[in-house]
């Protein structure tokens, strides 16, 4: 009988092996082969059907998932594996450039609503020495709106930093001298114009604000209150996934609120959750940041389409999405993925189009 006992019970565990995960976020979906789990529920069987063909046919290579405010849909990781040669699975991490830029915004409402700050505080006002921002506010800056040009890709500023960006020795002094010493794009409010220059003058801000680095912060008002254990900021070395001939990104601290964040697929559900499920900000501060004001840009989110938004992000090394739908028949769908640029971009934007027709 002993022995009838133990062969059951490999078997059980065999099947459970080969058809199921029966821990962490993807507890209770069906593991399928090359590291594929889909959901085993009747309602999201059409939409992992689809989303994880397309993926496979694509050979999307890096970590994706989809998930609602209740269940994880669908997660993958196939192909290559993490720097320390195991399967990709929902904590990999990964370099996710300007999606922080939602994390500064909604940070940035945190304060508002905290009484802090204020959409209509000038910059000048916590940095009275950069007169060329005299005219623009934090509303200006949220909404890529201040005509303060893009010290990360402009050709004159980035000559005008020599090597400072590459070693990470650029200070906020060099920073704010260095827009004193440029001339904005247009005038504050009359266009629109994406500039890494804004966030990173708002994470600045923020500082000023609490009297504390921006990590410290950012870990403090939403990573901890999200259970993010795998995300950081202004970090390196701490990223798990493999970054190929190129590297990994060194310009952290001068990237702050920017384009610094390092964080993974459970990681980012766990914060979309949050931030769309009302647990982090107001209504009104939800509102702000949905406000495209007839542009691409609200407060950190981009237009995506009718009921879509969400942010892409980009390092040297990384290409990353994040993308809410507000859908009637799933509620909240998120996806985020993020691949290696050493591994090829196919599958992220053919999956996001089946999302996009499905969803939208």
């Amino acid at each position: 009988m002993r022995k009838i006992i133990l062969k059951t019970v490999s078997v059980l565990i065999m099947i459970l092996l080969l058809t199921g995960c029966d821990s962490g976020v993807l507890k209770g979906l069906k593991k399928e082969d090359d590291n594929y789990f889909v959901s085993r529920k009747n309602k999201y069987e059409h939409l992992a059907k689809l989303t994880s063909e397309k993926a496979r046919q694509m050979g999307f290579s890096g970590s994706m998932i989809i998930a609602t405010d209740e269940d994880i849909i669908m997660f993958c990781g196939p192909k290559t594996k993490t720097a320390d040669g195991k399967d990709k699975d929902p904590y990999t991490t990964y370099e996710i450039g300007s999606i922080t830029k939602t994390f500064t915004a909604a940070l940035t409402l945190k304060l508002i609503e905290q009484g802090k700050l204020s959409m209509d505080d000038k910059v000048t006002k916590f940095f009275p020495e950069c007169t060329v921002a005299e005219n623009i506010t934090v509303a200006d800056l949220l909404h890529m709106q201040s005509g303060l040009p893009d010290y990360a890709n402009s050709p004159s500023i980035r000559s005008y930093l020599g090597t400072m960006m590459e070693d990470d020795t650029m200070t906020d002094e060099i920073f704010l001298k260095c827009l004193n010493d440029h001339n904005l794009s247009f005038e504050p409010k009359t266009n629109t114009e994406y500039s890494n220059t804004n966030f990173h003058l708002l994470a600045l801000i923020i500082e000023q604000v609490e009297g504390e680095s921006y990590d410290k912060v950012l870990k403090r008002e939403i990573l901890d209150p999200c259970k993010m254990e795998h995300t950081s900021s202004m970090t390196t070395g701490d990223v798990t996934s493999v970054a190929g001939p190129v590297g990994y990104h060194t310009f952290q601290k001068g990237a702050g609120g920017a384009g610094d964040i390092h964080s993974c697929a459970a990681d980012m559900i766990a914060f979309d959750r949050a931030l769309f499920g009302g647990k982090l900000l107001s209504e009104e501060s939800m509102a702000l940041m949905k406000d495209f004001r007839g542009t691409f840009y609200g407060c950190g989110l981009m237009y995506v389409d009718k009921n879509a938004y969400g942010h892409s992000g980009s390092t040297p090394a990384y290409i990353s999405q994040n993308i809410v739908y507000e859908t009637e028949e799933y509620g909240n769908v998120y996806f985020f993925a993020s691949i290696s640029l050493n591994d090829g971009m196919q599958g992220m934007e053919e999956v996001m189009a089946i999302l996009d027709k499905e969803l939208t």
